[in-house]
């Protein structure tokens, strides 16, 4: 998509060849133009057509060496910039700041394009430190940028709009920025940083600012003229839908992260772990980390399916952070530093705890079947590289076990929580039966939240998602963690879910905001997926979401200065794609921990039936309490066999059954009277008709009202 050899292209290489002949009169032009022509066009290329690009410069210049390039102190304050930021500097990232540098000299409109994680944000704010931290040396200048998530407002509060009323002017977000980096008179570089999808919507009234005009043309009549100082820069995923004219007006530089791989994250993560932990400790952790991740994932990707798109570096990502959970303890403070025999007991849990970490991040995202082939696969993988876990049988399944790191020992989930009956005076909608299914899930879920990382639950309908997440916001987290709910709909409208939030929030001091003082929001999205896309694919809502994400706040829309939100939590539960529901951007994604909902099995089922009508049919005889269990493995069978022969077809589109349906055959029976009733007979004639109900009330044909008689 990014892809563009017009004139602009070749003016940019001339420009290029300019700008070096100035700077070395004296060097051999072929040699000159051959780092022209790479200097403007590798940034650009993927991996795979690099050495296509390479055979074809050396038949244009035989015999022609590669100048050697002399960056100067840039290179050292690249690596240095890469530390202070926890970042690897490592030979693919630091190639790509340089091929960034390389084409802001030579144009001022620019784009970083590539997957997430390929490390378009650290590149530039790595270059921008590197460059400030040279401003002594008088070829470098300070570098400030301005960012701005272009969906994230309406175009209007971007570019500026007049009431349609009264006709009054009032200025847009990217104005106040303009003139800001406008006015500034000494050298200090400004970069405008476009962190959004880039579409024809609001792409188009860039064309005057990105070409030779350099003038932003606003419907007031104004024109802002950019000075030399500014740059225009552009993060985005993709340019599927942005017009060739705007791909033609910009630099590209291409990152993906194929190219640097998981080993960055992973060596940046065991750098910033305590600075209790032994050397034995991170090579340990380095160990397990290089040796199960990796592969792990590879498997996922092979073998199975995921119900959310996820990226190889979210999966890692994820895993470690999950990690941090247990590890943050470890960290020295001023009231506590771990003592010796903790951290001795500490190497002996490393491997449980990876292992326990592992499973519920990288093994998570995947359905039940998915979660039996990874768990064979990583006991394949653990007696491969002589890790087995102590106290565990070789075909144990690992999903039905927690870690408990106080006994350092494994245990089943159900011993985690105590035995449950239904509170006395419950109602038939009030009764929520734990599982073993969502007992773990919230567990891990908990662990997350407690520990400030967000987490994303994704699964079909009627799993429990919003019952678990909403029962421990509600009932069981700390004082501290005050929970805010918002439901999205198809209209949800960004400045309606921006409005909802600020009011939510108290002014901590100038330009912060944020809940209450020593408190935490957690924020919880039920139906993430469900705003429409626009036109052109953009989802306004998220972006404002992904805003907060990566610059930790956005734009006061009438006083147009950015608000920083702090102490916040965001969790998110959503359906599957399809239907109202839709694919969401994988830059929204990686934000998260995916913690996937698989579909419930027969026995969590019958175990929430099976407590229900325990609890509501004590005061009914006991002929008809003999019965409940019949009754709940009966409508099993029911609903099974509607799932696998009612199948929905154009005709039938309507064929879609979850376990709502039981839910709501059982509601109808458990509203019976033992006043009035007193046989099983009864009952049973009431449990049909509510499965007429339920299931006949929807099927269209004789056929099928046949088969469910039968069945």
């Amino acid at each position: 998509d990014h892809y563009d050899y017009g004139m602009r292209a070749v003016r940019s290489v001339i420009n290029a060849a300019g700008l070096l002949k100035r700077a070395d009169p004296d060097m051999d032009e072929d040699k000159l133009l051959l780092r022209a022509l790479r200097d403007v066009n590798v940034p650009k290329f993927l991996k795979d057509d690099l050495p296509l690009f390479e055979n074809i410069i050396i038949d244009l210049f035989p015999g022609v060496e590669r100048p050697k390039i002399d960056y100067g102190r840039l290179l050292d304050a690249i690596h240095e910039s890469s530390k202070g930021l926890n970042l690897q500097p490592v030979d693919p990232f630091v190639a790509k700041v340089i091929q960034l540098y390389d084409t802001i000299q030579v144009r001022h409109g620019l784009m970083l394009v590539g997957p997430t994680g390929g490390g378009k944000t650290c590149n530039y704010r790595v270059l921008q430190k590197a460059c400030t931290s040279l401003k002594e040396l008088g070829k470098f200048e300070p570098v400030h940028v301005h960012c701005l998530n272009p969906k994230s407002i309406t175009m209007g509060q971007m570019y500026g709009q007049s009431d349609p009323i009264t006709q009054e002017w009032t200025d847009g977000v990217l104005n106040i920025l303009m003139r800001a980096a406008v006015k500034d008179t000494s050298e200090d570089k400004h970069w405008i940083m476009f962190d959004g999808p880039v579409d024809a919507i609001w792409i188009e009234n860039m064309n005057t600012v990105l070409d030779d005009n350099k003038k932003l043309c606003l419907n007031s009549g104004e024109i802002i003229a950019l000075s030399p100082q500014i740059t225009v820069m552009f993060e985005v995923e993709d340019l599927a839908v942005a017009s060739p004219a705007t791909v033609s007006r910009c630099g590209m530089v291409y990152m993906e992260p194929g190219a640097m791989g998981l080993e960055p994250l992973i060596d940046s993560w065991i750098e910033q772990l305590p600075s209790t932990f032994r050397q034995s400790h991170k090579d340990l952790l380095h160990t397990l980390t290089k040796g199960f991740i990796p592969n792990g994932i590879n498997f996922i990707r092979k073998s199975c399916r995921e119900m959310v798109t996820t990226m190889d570096n979210n999966l890692c990502a994820s895993c470690l952070r999950l990690m941090d959970c247990y590890f943050d303890s470890y960290r020295p403070t001023e009231v506590k530093t771990p003592s010796k025999e903790e951290l001795d007991e500490l190497q002996k849990q490393l491997v449980p705890i990876f292992i326990f970490s592992l499973v519920w991040s990288v093994g998570i995202t995947t359905d039940q079947h998915g979660r039996s082939l990874f768990n064979d696969w990583l006991w394949r993988e653990l007696i491969k590289q002589n890790q087995r876990p102590p106290g565990l049988k070789d075909d144990a399944f690992l999903y039905d076990l927690c870690y408990n790191v106080e006994k350092s020992e494994w245990v089943g989930w159900m011993e985690t929580i105590p035995g449950y009956s239904p509170p006395s005076q419950s109602t038939y909608d009030g009764i929520v039966v734990p599982t073993l299914d969502s007992v773990r899930m919230t567990a891990v879920f908990k662990t997350l939240v407690l520990n400030r990382h967000h987490a994303l639950c994704p699964g079909p309908t009627g799993t429990g998602k919003t019952v678990n997440i909403s029962q421990y916001l509600g009932r069981e987290a700390p004082e501290y963690l005050q929970s805010v709910f918002i439901t999205f709909s198809a209209q949800t409208h960004v400045n309606q879910l921006q409005d909802l939030l600020d009011g939510k929030f108290e002014k901590r001091r100038r330009g912060v905001f944020g809940p209450p003082a020593r408190k935490v929001f957690a924020i919880f999205v039920d139906d993430f997926n469900m705003p429409k896309k626009e036109e052109y694919g953009a989802q306004p809502p998220l972006e404002l979401l992904r805003q907060w994400f990566d610059h930790k706040g956005w734009y006061d829309r009438k006083e147009l200065t950015f608000r920083e939100i702090v102490d916040v939590c965001m969790v998110a539960a959503m359906g599957p794609p399809g239907g109202g529901r839709t694919f969401i951007s994988n830059r929204v994604i990686r934000h998260y921990n995916v913690l996937t909902y698989p579909d419930l099995g027969k026995t969590s089922i019958a175990t929430i039936f099976n407590t229900i009508l325990k609890y509501l049919f004590a005061p009914f005889d006991e002929s008809i309490q003999k019965i409940t269990e019949t009754l709940v493995e009966s409508q099993i069978t029911v609903f099974e066999k509607a799932l696998k022969e009612l199948l929905p077809t154009p005709s039938k589109s309507h064929y879609t059954f979850n376990l709502r349906d039981i839910w709501k055959v059982f509601q109808g029976v458990c509203s019976l009277s033992p006043k009035i009733i007193n046989n099983k007979l009864q009952v049973l004639r009431c449990w049909v008709h509510e499965n007429c109900r339920v299931f006949g009330d929807r099927l269209i044909d004789d056929p099928d009202r046949q088969w469910l008689r039968k069945t």
